[in-house]
């Protein structure tokens, strides 16, 4: 176990970075940098795809560049004829397409040209980082991890660090210390397993969200009106997080995750619901595509937004049922205080709500260990990367554990052991003895740590 709260061991160098790959993620990663006046080598295909993405930068929303002068400090270039700019860089991030294939084929040429004492980095929402660094010589291998950036990066502070079982300690803090003081992220340590934190438990949710709306016959639009800020999620709830996203890639993750993992039953988990397919093949892939689960057409001169109906794969006039039955909850202000009252009350909405949070808490217990090391880091990542005003964890302590466990029982919701423990003794997950802060353990115990959930 890697304590990122250890003092990094030297103080970060990084004064140039080259970022491989000119597209939506790429792009991003390298204004990013470019905006805390730091040089940047942005390479593609050719230099003319990367002067384009410049541009597609400005007209971006919400407004990725604030000063158009930040992408003076971006030069352009080509795989082809310019990876020696690579020897220049302390730190060389790829952000190239999301498969396996074309990454190692990148590495294997970036390998020629980067320096001995560059930081190396490639931003995947899933792919194995042990995999992509195979493409490496053994010696470069130390430099070498994951760098996970949200989407977008100027406006979601997570950056999830993923090293391998190679990576040395110094790579580690070397970014870390950089993505904190000069990128002004929340970093949190992920392992190597398929998805890491954020997308691990994220897609696992969505896909129990649309589970419980498919049961419960909600559409789309109703869904959203219960899994968004009435929940402690963002404005964009839940389908519309996905159209941000873009529908093909949530079901590139899912898919990935669902070839990687053993248990059968979580690959059932991960079985995404074939309107899913079938919007990917029909082109409807959210934002990018200009329809996926939602649409904005113009009629008689006034512009109105559509939701898909996923039973008919029809698009409708939106309702306003789920929000006007939901005003009185809506208007406690306290997040815990909300949800308290959300899955207590007697509607179409709570049960959808339980049953989605539900099978979050539970598959949020079952991963501690296989995704992080401790439950703060959980917490952490699933706020900062998606916008949570509550993790996992902390959603638990708010609906209290030893009432919310017997309800799952009752549901035939399995917990882990070390959580029906806490049940049983009517404990937190989360408590403060003498001005300090405890996490709850999967042994069973308390462990002291730094508390930045604030």
């Amino acid at each position: 176990m890697i304590d990122l709260n250890a003092t990094p061991s030297k103080k970060s160098n990084i004064r140039r970075v080259a970022v491989l790959g000119a597209g939506t993620m790429g792009a991003q990663i390298a204004a990013l940098v470019a905006a805390k006046g730091i040089q940047c080598d942005l390479l593609d295909m050719s230099a003319a795809m990367v002067e384009d993405a410049k541009q597609r930068l400005l007209n971006m929303r919400p407004k990725v560049v604030v000063d158009p002068t930040t992408l003076e400090r971006i030069r352009a270039g080509s795989f082809d004829e310019d990876l020696q700019r690579l020897a220049d860089a302390d730190w060389v991030v790829e952000a190239i397409v999301e498969r396996a294939g074309p990454k190692l084929a990148l590495w294997s040429r970036v390998a020629d040209f980067a320096r001995s004492d560059a930081i190396l980095s490639t931003n995947t929402s899933g792919i194995p980082i042990a995999q992509i660094a195979r493409a490496l010589p053994a010696e470069m291998r130390g430099r070498f991890l994951g760098t996970h950036f949200f989407n977008p990066p100027r406006y979601l502070h997570l950056l999830e660090l993923i090293p391998t079982s190679e990576t040395d300690y110094s790579a580690i803090s070397t970014i870390r210390q950089f993505g904190e003081d000069v990128l002004c992220k929340d970093v949190v340590l992920a392992r190597d397993v398929p998805g890491f934190i954020t997308n691990r438990i994220g897609c696992y949710y969505f896909l129990a969200v649309m589970r419980a709306a498919d049961e419960l016959c909600l559409t789309p639009d109703e869904a959203d009106a219960v899994s968004g800020p009435l929940m402690g999620r963002s404005n964009s709830a839940t389908y519309r997080t996905i159209d941000l996203v873009g529908v093909d890639i949530l079901l590139d993750i899912c898919d990935n995750t669902r070839a990687a993992i053993a248990s059968q039953d979580e690959k059932q988990a991960y079985t995404a619901p074939q309107y899913l397919r079938d919007m990917r093949e029909n082109g409807w892939l959210g934002n990018k595509s200009g329809k996926g689960f939602y649409k904005r057409e113009r009629q008689d001169g006034q512009s109105r937004i559509l939701a898909l109906n996923t039973s008919t794969m029809q698009y409708q006039d939106r309702t306003d049922r789920m929000r006007e039955s939901l005003s009185n909850i809506r208007a406690i202000e306290d997040t815990g205080e909300r949800l308290r009252a959300l899955v207590a009350a007697d509607s179409t909405a709570a049960e959808f709500a339980w049953r989605s949070l539900s099978s979050l808490l539970a598959y949020s217990a079952a991963m501690l260990g296989e995704v992080a090391d401790d439950i703060a880091s959980i917490d952490r990542a699933m706020c900062r990367g998606f916008n949570w005003e509550l993790g996992p964890f902390e959603t638990w302590d708010a609906l209290g554990v030893e009432k919310t466990v017997e309800r799952m029982k009752r549901d035939g919701i399995a917990v882990p052991k070390w959580v029906a423990a806490i049940a049983r003794e009517g404990g937190n997950f989360y408590r403060q003895i003498d001005g300090e802060s405890d996490q709850a353990t999967a042994e069973g115990k308390y462990a002291k740590f730094q508390d930045s959930r604030a």
